[in-house]
Order: structure tokens, then sequence, then C-alpha cells
């Protein structure tokens, strides 16, 4: 029986590229419920559902096409039904420039048959739904980008302090 892998250490920069992402995704269009999602699947139209960038039938997230991190809002004509292994893959790419990609479980390297097919079909359905991603700093206004400013500058200096004190204490307990 192989053992599960050992936890991984949460890290400054990961806690704090979380709390970036935060931001960008409190800062966005969120109108992703019931009837979004009936015309999503309405538009894809397969049964069962499958992940529209491999096509495996087992679908157990939604994915935004446009990257929370690069202006994707969770809304109509940015999210898709998606496997779990093309969602983790995906990370902050693009679509079609993961799905073209050698990128470990990208549909390239899965060797997916219909490729053009689907980015077409994909491509579709953000034009079907009009959806254009907005950058974080279009969405604000100028003293909301002031604060943002402002907050990104203190979270600067508490990630420091943070990995000032974690190095202090590695070189204290080694």
């Amino acid at each position: 029986m192989a053992l599960p892998q050992v936890p991984q250490r949460t890290t400054p920069g990961f806690t704090f590229s979380m709390v970036e992402r935060t931001l960008y995704d409190c800062l966005g269009e969120r109108k992703f419920g019931k009837a979004e999602i009936e015309k999503v699947l309405e538009f894809f139209d397969t049964s069962p559902t499958e992940c529209v960038f491999c096509g495996s039938k087992d679908v157990t997230r939604w994915d935004h096409l446009i990257p929370v991190m690069k202006g994707g809002e969770t809304v109509l004509g940015n999210i898709v039904p998606s496997c779990s292994r093309c969602d983790d893959s995906k990370r902050d790419l693009s679509f079609e420039e993961w799905m073209t990609s050698d990128a470990r479980y990208s549909p390239t390297s899965q060797e997916t048959t219909d490729l053009d097919r689907r980015i077409e079909r994909i491509k579709e359905y953000m034009r079907h739904f009009g959806y254009q991603p907005r950058r974080l700093e279009e969405r604000l206004n100028e003293i909301e980008l002031e604060r943002l400013k402002a907050i990104r500058s203190r979270l600067l200096e508490i990630r420091n302090d943070v990995e000032s004190l974690i190095e202090h204490y590695r070189a204290r307990t080694r």
C-alpha cells in the first residue's frame, strides 16, 4: 500500500499569493448560480456533462477560462465544467495557452483528438455570452485604487516581517 504524501509546508509566498487572489476575486463580478449553470450545460449540450477541455465524464469542478489573477470573473461566459485534473493542471494560464501546451495533463499532453474543435467551441461560448475580462485596475475607481495600493504596501511589509521571523526561528533552532 502506498502511503500518502507528506503535507507540504505552507510558505509565505503561497499565503500572500492567495491573499492577492482573494482581492481579485472579491473585487470582481460574481454572478454564477443555478440559472447560469443551466445555460452553460445547455450551451455545451453533452450528456453526461463532460470536461470542456479533455472530454472526461468525471466533472467535479467549475473552472475560470480566463484566470481570476488575469481579470477573469465568476460569470457566465468565463466558467465551464472541468475535471479536477484539468483544473489543477491549468493553474493560472488562459485556456488556449494551456490546452495547446505540453503541461502535464493538458489536453495536448493527454492527446485529446478533437482539440481544435474544443478550443473553438470554448471561444464560441465566450462570444455567445459576451464575456470580456476586465483587469482589476479597470474595475476600481480612483479612491479604491489608492486603497488597494496602500493595502498591497502593508501586505508587503507584513510578508517581509513574517519571512524575517521564520528566518530568525530557523537560524535559532538549527
